[in-house]
């Protein structure tokens, strides 16, 4: 009895034991499940600490400064095309229409290499460049056509031509420096950053026109001799002075400031490295190729608007008869710069589409607008395009739908890619190759569309 009483209770105490061993032996060994589990969840708390911190350093100052980049980048080019009717009379041979060839071509070239070696250049060296060619050669077209062309001392237009095609040229490659580095540092951080660099882009066709009519003005009631040769050079003068002040910005402002030291640490690692090395995991085309239909957003939004605008709009008659057309054509081409600014601005607003959705207001407004501003060339007589009112409103749509197609494009291009820092500068430099070549592409169009519409006429 002592014996089968006392075995139960050794069992009992055997398993307990038994037990007890075991317990701890698969606590400290937990399955593959529970590790792949485990670092997951690390890995999400990361990304959130992450995106909390992006947010929190993105504050005004970095946005605003993005916005001066952008804004800096265009600011020549919008000028020029201000002060064209006076540079087309200066140095004559159709300097209108080759103009826009030769920035764009300029642009295009310098924008598709630095697609392939961007990433290894430093970006305070391509600021430091670009604004060094935008301040030098804006101001040089400006003392060229102050005194080689028509009216000048020297009447020699066809030297004026060559020199002013030159200093395009060279206005080109200073853009694509400090555009590239613009939409590459904001690729690098997030779709604010991109999204300010791109309002930028558009108050720099804003402020233009009035800066120009307020100069015109003030020459005009002091009875300054050479008005004209004087407004383009104080003019231009105002982009030179506003794109040197660029330079202490960027070094003391925007590379101190805290979300640009991830940026700084990044190119430290790259300094090792040649041309030969490549920077980013993958090859350039296979970034491309993610990125493909966000950069066909912006290059087909961007063509379609250059095939129409502005060649079509200077033709233009206005409804109360071709008098007005002095005054009617530069209203309505600031219309055109007033509403596309307000499209870049509307993601600000919560204004956000699908991917596919973009494509096909893109395609949507190739279809609508390119018949509709021949139409209105083709017909003036018609009732509807008699009123100046219907312009306005057509031009407003075109210019809206234009800033928010492109911008939102911009937006999305680096989101396409992987988590890798490298290859999402790569994006932001193919983005801006697109929206480039889209206006040249479109410039072209819009010439041959010009040339041929009054055989059909």
């Amino acid at each position: 009895m002592r014996e089968s009483s006392e075995g139960p209770s050794k069992r009992a105490s055997l398993d307990l034991e038994e037990g007890m061993k075991a317990e701890p032996a698969s606590s400290s060994c937990p399955s593959e499940k529970e590790m792949t589990d485990l670092s997951s969840t690390k890995g999400s708390e990361k990304e959130v600490e992450e995106t909390k911190e992006k947010k929190s350093l993105e504050d005004w100052k970095l946005l605003l400064m993005f916005l001066i980049l952008g804004f800096i980048a265009l600011a020549p080019w919008n000028f020029v095309l201000t002060e064209l009717v006076y540079l087309d009379g200066k140095f004559e041979h159709q300097f209108s229409s080759n103009v826009s060839i030769c920035y764009g071509l300029s642009v295009n070239v310098a924008e598709l290499l630095l697609i392939f070696i961007g990433n290894k250049f430093a970006f305070a060296p391509r600021m430091d460049i670009g604004c060094v060619l935008l301040a030098t050669f804006n101001i040089c077209l400006a003392i060229v056509a102050m005194f080689i062309g028509n009216d000048d001392p020297d009447d020699n237009t066809g030297l004026g031509f060559g020199l002013g095609l030159v200093c395009t040229f060279m206005l080109g490659f200073g853009h694509s420096f400090i555009e590239s580095a613009a939409f590459g540092l904001a690729a690098l951080g997030s779709q604010a950053c991109m999204n300010w660099a791109m309002i930028g882009e558009g108050v720099a066709g804003l402020i233009g026109w009035p800066i120009n009519i307020l100069i015109n003005y003030i020459l005009t009631s002091c009875g300054v001799e050479r008005y004209a040769e004087w407004r383009c050079l104080i003019f231009f003068l105002v982009t030179t002075v506003l794109t040197i002040l660029c330079i202490p910005m960027f070094h003391f402002g925007m590379m101190k400031h805290p979300y640009m030291k991830q940026v700084l640490d990044m190119e430290a690692k790259r300094k090792n490295g040649g041309f030969k090395e490549r920077q980013t995991k993958r090859p350039v085309y296979r970034i491309l190729m993610d990125i493909a239909l966000p950069a066909f957003v912006v290059w087909c939004a961007l063509t379609v608007t250059f095939v129409v605008f502005p060649s079509q709009v200077t033709q233009f008659t206005s409804g109360k008869g071709a008098a007005d057309n002095a005054s009617f054509i530069p209203l309505i081409t600031y219309m055109y710069q007033i509403f596309d600014t307000v499209g870049r601005f509307a993601p600000n607003v919560g204004i956000r589409l699908p991917q596919w959705w973009l494509v096909a207001l893109a395609l949507a407004r190739g279809v609508i607008f390119i018949p509709l501003f021949i139409c209105i060339k083709l017909f003036p007589w018609n009732t509807a395009f008699q009123h100046n009112y219907f312009k306005h409103i057509m031009m407003a749509i075109f210019a809206f739908t234009n800033g928010v197609t492109s911008t939102l494009g911009m937006m999305m291009g680096p989101t396409k890619v992987p988590e890798d820092r490298n290859e999402q500068e790569i994006a932001g430099y193919a983005m801006s190759f697109c929206l480039i070549d889209g206006i040249l592409i479109g410039s072209i169009f819009g010439i041959w569309v010009t040339d041929m519409l009054p055989l059909t006429a």
